[in-house]
């Protein structure tokens, strides 16, 4: 039996990063990036107008107040989108559009509110500006050759909409794994069918998708296989074109070993099969053909923990991100929980965001709440191998898996 720390280890040394993949933008929120991003032109491409107004020389109004305005021949409108074509002349000057491309020749805008327009061709100016006033300068926001992303970042929303503004229609990102799992067990049935003696739903067979689903794989449901050896040879070489695959052993501990002996014969390198950690001691970890073989109990609580613990940082690996494991907040303990024994442990508990800070509020975990276990559960406090007890009220670091609540 190897050490939690001994065990995730490993994991992560028999797990490599996926190749990237070009992708359209809109499919790569949440991907991360395989490729620095850097920008192939300015951004605005031209001076634009930043309000709407009079484009003029700066020069021509530098004695311009409200007693005394300057008279400018006004040469015509440019609106947003359109550009125009002549050189603004000393003396002239030309309507804009809001988010129009400025004219050539003039240096700064005059406000609307600082000028009246005597007839068509004329506009007197009751103010002096500096030049570039108004304008929003070419490259002002972005410049040509300027790094905007750097490789190895998570895309957001907003990200792909800049990707989209330096006129990206395709970005590199590390692929998502596809990871194929099945329920092995002469016990187990499907959730839609009735339980007989001595039969239980496998609850795992949709447990694991979600979690899945969640770590951004890609899953491959096999379904539920008995316990024959050569079925499982079978599903086991059908998952070989996956990068990770993942076998619920059922209850038993007997069919866990029964399994563990079925995949080694069938080409499985184990790594190790009993993690010191409670839930989720009886873990199995090999490789086959490359890649991460994952072998899990039943048990709801286990399969818990050994997906956000082993499985999750695995992905998350695979997908290239450099912080692999959880956020961690620091709460007060809302009642006291136990550990020892040798054994890191997991204690599923409720967040609640108060005035004075987080509270960790630990959920029941005996074998018989199994089920219920992790309900209301949006943490997890894990608690060193050489720490017996915690004491309520004091300050614990606890993993978020959910959004904390608020108390009311």
């Amino acid at each position: 039996m190897i050490s939690f720390e001994k065990a995730q280890q490993i994991v992560l040394e028999n797990t490599e990063i996926l190749e990237p993949i070009k992708m359209p933008i809109v499919e790569s929120y949440g991907m991360v990036l395989a490729e620095d991003i850097i920008s192939k032109e300015d951004i605005p491409c031209a001076d634009i107008a930043r309000i709407g107004g009079f484009a003029i020389r700066s020069a021509d109004v530098v004695s311009s107040d409200q007693r005394s305005p300057v008279a400018l021949i006004l040469d015509g409108f440019v609106r947003a989108g359109c550009c125009w074509k002549k050189i603004v002349q000393s003396g002239h000057a030309v309507m804009v559009e809001a988010g129009a491309p400025l004219p050539e020749g003039a240096d700064t805008i005059i406000s609307s509110d600082f000028a009246v327009r005597e007839n068509s061709k004329s506009v007197k100016i009751y103010r002096r500006e500096k030049p570039g006033e108004h304008i929003f300068m070419r490259g002002g926001e972005i410049e040509e050759g300027e790094l905007i992303f750097s490789k190895n970042r998570i895309l957001s929303s907003s990200d792909i909409g800049i990707l989209a503004t330096l006129g990206l229609t395709e970005v590199s990102c590390y692929r998502n794994p596809r990871v194929s799992f099945f329920t092995c067990g002469d016990d187990l049935v499907m959730p839609h069918q009735p339980i007989d003696v001595g039969k239980i739903r496998s609850a795992n067979i949709f447990a694991i998708e979600a979690h899945l689903k969640e770590y951004h794989a890609a899953p491959d449901n096999m379904g539920i296989v008995g316990l024959d050896p050569e079925e499982i040879r079978k599903y086991l070489e059908n998952a070989g074109n996956s990068d990770m695959l993942i076998v619920s052993t059922g209850s038993s501990p007997a069919v866990f070993d029964k399994i563990k002996m079925v995949l080694q014969k069938g080409g499985m390198d184990l790594k190790f099969w009993r993690v010191a950690i409670r839930p989720g001691k009886p873990l199995i970890f090999g490789t086959y053909n490359g890649i991460p073989v994952f072998g899990l109990s039943e048990n709801h609580l286990s399969t818990t923990i050994v997906m956000e613990e082993f499985v999750r940082p695995a992905i998350m690996k695979m997908l290239g991100r450099r912080e692999i494991r959880r956020t961690e907040v620091v709460a007060r303990l809302d009642r006291e929980i136990k550990g020892g024994g040798g054994k890191t442990h997991f204690v599923g508990a409720e967040i609640k965001l108060t005035d004075d800070g987080f509270l960790a509020i630990p959920e029941n975990h005996r074998p018989r709440k199994n089920v219920r276990a992790l309900i209301c559960a949006n943490g997890i406090i894990v608690i060193p191998p050489e720490i017996n007890y915690i004491e309520a009220g004091e300050m614990v670091k606890i993993q978020v898996i959910g959004d904390p609540t608020d108390l009311n």
